[in-house]
């Protein structure tokens, strides 16, 4: 079908990494316990790396969208599982000193995937509520965020958009150096195209607190808002699966992808 050729096309485009690894890395803290690079602040973290490291850390694991601003109506559950990509400066103060790692040759790397679980249901016509949840599997963070999704103007004969705003929450999961929250807010805009696809834009932005727990350091904790804008695309398949692929651009560029199906 033309929509899923095009779907799958954004989606290799997307995953491409978005920037290569620079020689010259500085020396790794290393613990041999860990079984892979975890969250861990080194005593040389200063003020201002923690506060980088907190708005690029906290705005790129913030609940996206990663789907059109259509919405199920009532009665209506989807189940999805979303791939999430995005791309650091690993070698940076910032990085390099809030993680800790297995042995001396094993670096953090600039670009990192991970699987999501994604759960959405309707709970009027122009409303949707949804969650999604992840960790990394060999390390000590993840996330479990909340969203809800008001649709505010719906592409008719005399509306040539759909309009959407919506509401998120994150939680850092599993962290003990560090206690994370990041809030979220967007609006976007869509219209229906050929073949089914119904591609959209939005901007909006991550207000993200960290308070910091470790032993190894004294910091103050941080507030900050980092704005981001996004492009996707999405199409529904059989009336019963739904496909998206979207880039972010913000505090980190990152790149998701979903497949989504409407069981109810």
């Amino acid at each position: 079908m033309p929509n899923i050729r095009v779907i799958a096309a954004t989606a290799i485009v997307l995953a491409a990494p978005l920037h290569a690894q620079s020689a010259g890395a500085p020396p790794l803290h290393v613990d041999p316990t860990v079984e892979d690079c975890e969250v861990r602040f080194a005593s040389s973290l200063t003020q201002k790396n923690f506060r980088r490291f907190a708005r690029e850390f906290g705005s790129v694991s913030a609940f996206k969208q990663a789907g059109t601003p259509s919405t199920l109506g009532r009665g209506g559950v989807s189940i999805g599982i979303e791939a999430m990509s995005f791309t650091l400066e690993d070698e940076s103060d910032a990085w390099n000193d809030t993680f800790t790692h297995p042995n001396d040759h094993h670096p953090l790397g600039s670009r990192h995937e991970f699987p999501k679980v994604k759960l959405q249901v309707g709970v009027a016509d122009n409303l949707d509520v949804g969650a999604f949840y992840t960790r990394s599997p060999k390390a000590n963070y993840g996330w479990l965020g909340i969203d809800g999704k008001y649709r505010l103007m719906t592409e008719s004969d005399d509306r040539p958009v759909s309009v959407a705003m919506r509401g998120a929450y994150t939680k850092t999961l599993y962290v003990s150096d560090m206690d994370m929250h990041a809030l979220t807010a967007d609006v976007s805009v869509e219209r229906r195209i050929g073949w089914g696809l119904r591609p959209y834009v939005g901007v909006g932005a991550d207000g993200v607190y960290v308070r910091e727990t470790s032993d190894a350091v004294n910091l103050r904790s941080e507030t900050m808002v980092a704005p981001h804008a996004f492009a996707g695309v999405g199409a529904t398949v059989l009336r019963r699966l739904n496909l998206g692929a979207e880039f972010t651009m913000g505090a980190l560029p990152s790149a998701q992808v979903q497949v989504a199906a409407v069981v109810f």
